[in-house]
């Protein structure tokens, strides 16, 4: 009994499993441990143990026969074992509604990264505006007008479910004097500001003479809108890192400090209300920018950037409607309040 217990609590890495599988099962044995390192590691552990013990108690002929059975549920285990992994607060409706928060600030991040990167390719080109007048554009301007009214609304509402919500993290951080939850908690502020600067020394003071706009000359290609009339590309990529960086410091901070409440539920509903605007927002994009494709304008008459545009835009609008349909189920139950 002793020697089955500490199979059981045999870990998983190191050489003694892999040799103690050498002995009684040969390659088996390396495969069964490669597919327990493939689980979250509580569950690899229990897995394994279990495997260890059976295969320890019953005769030595069987242990190929037995190891080949463990293998062939192996792939079956390991998609079972990571989904009640990734839904463990399947009972714990204020931990449902921390990951859903969590995931949906991640993918409303990237929204808002597409609808900026939207914002300066299109509405942002004086010299594109100019052309745009008249009744046979109206389906644009249309557009741009859902897009703004959408993207402002999903803003506030951000600002209406999160900042309280930040607000709770912060003071509970400070209080508790934990510092590394601070710093994450300010990197929404300070990463942001820092892009800015980097941004503005790169791409320097506006061209022109003081006192007069400046039309910037329509470009030829998509990529020679992006490096003549906005900044290098690599600056966009950058963007989208910063901002993906920013994201992360409440992303972590929800993990770390597990805030509840109130403030959380209203957060959650908040998200959804970001999230749903979000969605109008691109979707007044794609019919703006497949508008602009279908006219000819010189730069967006390549389909492959509407086409990246899209599939991104459809990811990540999946993932962040998902998240929040989640998260407000588990706001609305009970124990979430």
């Amino acid at each position: 009994m002793a020697r089955r217990r500490a199979l059981a609590a045999m870990p998983i890495t190191g050489l003694r499993v892999i040799n103690w599988a050498d002995r009684h099962i040969d390659r088996p044995g390396v495969l069964m441990w490669l597919a327990a390192r493939l689980m979250p590691r509580s569950a690899g552990r229990k897995w394994l143990g279990e495997a260890s013990s059976i295969l320890y108690e019953s005769p030595a002929g069987a242990h190929r026969a037995i190891a080949r059975s463990y293998l062939a549920a192996a792939p079956q285990v390991i998609a079972v074992a990571w989904a009640a992994k990734l839904t463990g607060h399947r009972y714990d409706p204020p931990g449902r509604v921390r990951a859903s928060l969590a995931t949906v600030l991640a993918a409303w991040t990237v929204l808002a990264g597409l609808a900026a990167v939207f914002a300066s390719f299109t509405q942002a080109q004086s010299w594109l505006q100019q052309d745009l007048t008249g009744p046979r554009h109206l389906v644009i301007q249309g557009s741009y007008w859902v897009f703004d009214t959408a993207a402002g609304a999903s803003l506030l509402a951000v600002a209406a479910g999160g900042l309280p919500l930040w607000l709770v993290m912060l003071r509970q951080a400070c209080r508790q004097r934990r510092q590394r939850e601070i710093a994450w908690l300010l990197a929404p502020v300070m990463v942001p500001v820092m892009y800015l600067g980097v941004a503005s020394v790169i791409l320097g003071p506006p061209r022109g003479a003081p006192g007069q706009p400046h039309f910037a000359s329509a470009a030829s290609s998509f990529t020679s809108l992006a490096n003549n009339n906005i900044g290098p590309e690599w600056l966009m990529v950058l963007g989208f890192a910063a901002a993906l960086i920013a994201a992360a410091g409440p992303y972590l901070a929800l993990h770390s400090l597990r805030p509840g409440g109130p403030v959380v539920t209203l957060a959650a509903r908040a998200a959804g209300v970001a999230v749903a605007a979000m969605g109008i927002a691109g979707a007044a994009s794609i019919v703006a920018a497949a508008a602009l494709h279908g006219w000819g304008v010189s730069p967006y008459r390549q389909g492959w950037p509407l086409v990246v545009y899209l599939l991104l835009f459809l990811a990540a609008a999946a993932v962040a409607g998902a998240s929040a349909r989640q998260g407000i189920r588990a706001a609305r139950m009970p124990a979430a309040a």
